[in-house]
């Protein structure tokens, strides 16, 4: 949703709003409802913006969500823009079953216009069906496990690199001994993208990795014009939306200018990388030439182009993801000095050598699956009901009539948010704590949420689940333990009263400065003797 400024400026906005709402949309928003207008949930404060501001700019996020999760259920009812009624959807049941459907529950027509522009075509982010299958079978082999280990040297070193920044910084003396760890992060899970994953090095590329975080950061806008244009957006026809992309505002003209250098990396890269597959030259083990040698042995092949709109895909969701991760483990590691300890004797007793077998250091994983527990990568997402279909609940429903049901009836066009922290908080799956940072729930015999079988890792859902399961999780869980395991070697973590964050939605969940200084995450951070 925090994309869409990317779609139209203010000025077209405005004029859509004023021609489109009046003519089209209240009729076509009521049709798609009609069928959960008898849901419980929260009265909208607006139906220019429904609940939406609530939801998307309140802070910390999730405030008046996961209280309207107490109230109502698992499963309520919200207003979107110009009165349509939508589905807030947290219940482990509705949510394995929407993800296992793909073909009846789909991407909004908003994301998928922002994943055709911005990632291209063939992005595994914007195809459907078949050739989703098709593109993700050819894929897999490049993001398996087997794969995935051979990139721990390379891992290693981008973990490395950051700690030896970080020593520069606390030997000036303009550090007085805090961090901002945030940036520092980024650009650390953008090397090991770039090395790991492409097989080249962004951060010696300034341009590019300049171009990168100016796109990153348009792309956090967080603003009322944006969710309007997220209600607009599906009800302009195509011919007209096609009219408004000859004249891009700011925004967009960046994210073009992001996808056509990417596209000419990519172009280079993928050449020289099939070139080499056909002179027989020993392949690097970065997963883009893993990827090019196992399509060349594939039934269905993937295209050039397509191998290509792979790259902005993988630049950003394998970055942004996980260095937000990796910071909100320092943060809460800065909150709970003895969890950091506890983890710093494990880490410690291992070495952290090339042998390392990070998936068997019970802290350190416990830590990662409780900060993505808590501090959801992607907060909630979206799909849009493609024929008239029923949502089975795992908990009954009373309506305002007072009927119970256990399934919901709805109608093709039906608005779905799958409430992703809002199943991370569920007391149900979680317990009664869910709501607290407590790694310890993790190191018991009985894993928590055993009997959820949702996710592909450890029950959540940080990297969806079903066929649209991030391809990548492999990959960003490998970064974040060897980065971690490093910086707590290494350095010692404390809060700083210099700039308090809080969790903000945007686009990610990210450290927003509460004083509105743009997203940051100051630590105290002391090297270790």
């Amino acid at each position: 949703m925090a994309l869409l400024p990317f779609a139209m400026n203010d000025n077209i906005a405005a004029a859509l709003g004023a021609v489109i709402v009046a003519v089209v949309l209240s009729t076509q928003i009521r049709r798609a409802g009609d069928l959960i207008k008898d849901i419980p949930g929260p009265p909208s404060p607006s139906w220019l913006f429904g609940n939406l501001l609530e939801i998307i700019l309140e802070v910390p996020y999730g405030i008046l969500e996961f209280q309207w999760q107490k109230q109502f259920g698992p499963v309520y009812r919200t207003k979107g823009c110009f009165g349509e009624n939508r589905l807030m959807i947290s219940d482990p049941t509705t949510l394995k079953h929407i993800l296992s459907n793909p073909g009846k529950y789909m991407k909004s027509p908003q994301q998928q216009l922002i994943n055709e522009t911005g990632l291209g075509s063939g992005s595994l982010l914007f195809v459907e069906g078949e050739m989703h299958r098709r593109i993700r079978g050819v894929m897999n082999p490049a993001f398996s496990a087997a794969s995935i280990r051979e990139l721990s040297p390379t891992l290693r070193k981008a973990a490395s690199e950051v700690s030896e920044r970080w020593e520069t910084l606390l030997d000036s003396q303009d550090s007085n001994g805090v961090i901002d760890i945030y940036q520092s992060l980024h650009d650390t899970t953008l090397q090991a993208v770039g090395e790991g994953v492409v097989g080249y090095n962004f951060q010696a590329d300034k341009d590019f990795a300049q171009r990168y975080q100016s796109l990153v950061l348009i792309a956090a806008d967080r603003s009322k014009t944006s969710i309007l244009t997220d209600g607009i957006l599906p009800y302009i026809p195509k011919p007209v939306l096609n009219v408004l992309m000859r004249f891009p505002p700011p925004a967009l003209v960046k994210l073009l200018e992001f996808k056509s250098a990417i596209g000419v990396l990519a172009n280079t890269l993928v050449k020289e990388k099939v070139d080499a597959l056909e002179l027989g030259i020993e392949p690097e083990k970065d997963l883009i030439s893993v990827l090019v040698g196992s399509n060349s042995q594939a039934e269905s092949k993937m295209t050039f182009d397509e191998i290509r709109d792979q790259f902005p895909t993988i630049t950003v969701a394998g970055e942004d993801t996980t260095a937000n991760t990796v910071a909100w483990c320092l943060y809460e590691l800065a909150k709970n000095p003895e969890y950091q300890q506890q983890l710093r004797t494990e880490v410690d007793q291992v070495g952290g050598g090339e042998n390392t077998d990070y998936d068997r250091l019970p802290m350190l994983n416990a830590l990662i699956k409780e900060v993505l527990r808590l501090y959801s990568t992607v907060p909630q997402t979206e799909r849009v009901c493609v024929k008239d279909s029923v949502l089975p609940l795992a908990e009954p429903i009373t309506t305002k009539s007072g009927e119970i049901i256990m399934e919901i009836p709805i109608k093709k066009g039906q608005h779905l948010v799958l409430a992703i922290s809002s199943y991370h908080r569920l007391n149900s799956v979680w317990g009664d704590d869910a709501a607290e940072f407590k790694p310890s729930r993790w190191l018991g015999e009985q894993p928590p949420a055993a009997g959820a079988s949702i996710g592909p890792y450890a029950n959540l859902l940080s990297f969806l689940g079903g066929s649209r399961t991030c391809i990548g999780w492999r990959f960003s869980l490998a970064e974040m333990q060897i980065i971690i395991s490093e910086l707590v070697r290494k350095f010692s973590f404390a809060l700083t009263d210099e700039g308090e964050v809080t969790p903000t939605f945007a686009i990610t969940l990210v450290p927003m400065a509460v004083d509105g200084s743009g997203a940051k995450l100051p630590l105290r951070v002391a090297r270790l003797q």
